[in-house]
């Protein structure tokens, strides 16, 4: 009977677990509304602190390496003293260079490129307007009587509107051009905020790493601790292996679109090959759209280079996905072609371009955590069935005497 009393109480425990959960889920159900504004502000709270935390994350890639350079045998001193701010501000100089070359490479082009895409406009738009003019009553004619009837009372509805003083339509537009704006203010403060943050988690990560794991133990079972530090352990080497791979990758993609363009004569070989690298960072899909944006750059000086750029951006796709890409990117995360695909399409779908780009490190990390787990639980067995193994063993030479 008192053997029977520990599972009895852990059946009632668990039971009513369900029951408070269960409670729980049916007012999220009909509360969904004020459960999801909730949601909704907290998130609106925290995103610039969720922010900062990316940004630290992505910078001390940098960082780290610049670190490990940085004079590394000097333990005390100027120089040790010295070491976290220096590489901090090399690392966000790294990142303004990258991201000043880029645009003062792809930015002149592409308005050279927008301004003669509108004169083309301007030039087709005074051929409609001069073949209108010569074909008016035809085209008067051809029309809808209906139609032109619909189209006068519109107009003359709106002339009387505007006659009549009636201020509506200027007060809504007045309120949507200051939602904009305070939208803008408001992300801008935002970006700044995540940016100090996380200059303070930078500037004293080993503070904060210890006091995550002080955390940790305070919060949660020892044997679950463990659990939660491989697991964190595991998830940051697949996203930093990933997101370094990812680099890696657009940077070999970009080089080769500007070398193969100038090799072939394309107009703007450098811009392109610099547009089709960027973008290269969202996997599988992004160099497309750089493709895309390179596709109407070169229509506007040649329509059929602009096709056999399309035909090249195929044949170095082709290469990049079966070459480039499986070897830089998914050898560094650890994970199968089919299994890159899969993650970047369904979180695509479910999360647009941050579930593009956020997919691949995911299912690395849990790919790798169920291979540790079933290598933890193989292992639980195979000693098992040892152990059984040799007490049948000790049991059969015991009867045997």
């Amino acid at each position: 009977m008192d053997d029977k009393q520990p599972s009895v109480r852990r059946s009632a425990t668990l039971l009513a677990l369900a029951a408070f959960f269960a409670f729980l889920a049916a007012l999220g159900v009909m509360y969904s509304q004020q459960v999801l504004a909730a949601i909704g502000a907290v998130w609106a709270a925290f995103f610039p602190l969720v922010l900062g935390c990316v940004i630290a994350f992505l910078v001390n890639l940098i960082m780290g390496r610049l670190e490990r350079v940085y004079f590394p045998s000097t333990k005390a001193g100027p120089l040790a003293a010295s070491r976290r701010p220096v590489c901090l501000a090399a690392s966000f100089a790294i990142i303004a260079i990258v991201i000043a070359v880029i645009v003062n490479l792809v930015l002149p082009e592409m308005k050279a490129s927008a301004g003669i895409i509108q004169q083309g406009a301007v030039l087709v738009l005074e051929d409609f307007y001069q073949w209108a003019q010569d074909d008016l009553d035809m085209l008067l004619a051809s029309l809808d009587t209906t139609a032109v009837e619909n189209i006068e009372h519109s107009f003359a509805d709106f002339m009387a509107t505007l006659s009549s003083g009636d201020s509506s339509s200027l007060m809504n537009m007045v309120k949507s051009v200051f939602s904009t704006a305070t939208s803008i203010a408001h992300n801008v403060f935002s970006f700044i905020v995540a940016l100090v943050f996380s200059l303070y988690i930078l500037l004293d990560k080993d503070r904060v790493f210890r006091g995550l794991d002080t955390f940790v133990e305070m919060t949660v079972p020892a044997r679950f601790a463990a659990t939660l530090r491989h697991a964190g352990h595991v998830a940051n080497q697949a996203f930093s292996r990933f997101i370094t791979g990812q680099c890696i990758e657009a940077v070999i993609l970009g080089t080769l679109c500007a070398v193969g363009m100038a090799v072939f004569g394309m107009p703007y070989a450098v811009a392109v090959g610099a547009c089709v690298g960027l973008t290269a960072l969202v996997p599988v899909f992004g160099a497309w759209l750089g493709g895309a944006i390179g596709f109407l750059m070169i229509l506007t000086v040649d329509p059929m280079q602009a096709v056999w750029f399309v035909v090249f951006l195929v044949v170095l796709q082709q290469l990049e996905s079966h070459l480039i890409y499986p070897n830089v990117v998914g050898a560094s995360v650890g994970l199968p072609g089919i299994w890159v695909f899969a993650a970047v399409l369904v979180g695509g779908a479910l999360f647009g371009v941050v579930g593009m780009f956020l997919g691949v490190p995911t299912v690395a990390t849990l790919r790798t955590l169920a291979i540790d787990r079933a290598a933890e639980v193989r292992a639980r067995r195979k000693e098992l069935a040892a152990k059984q193994a040799a007490e049948e063993a000790e049991a059969r030479e015991t009867s045997g005497a």
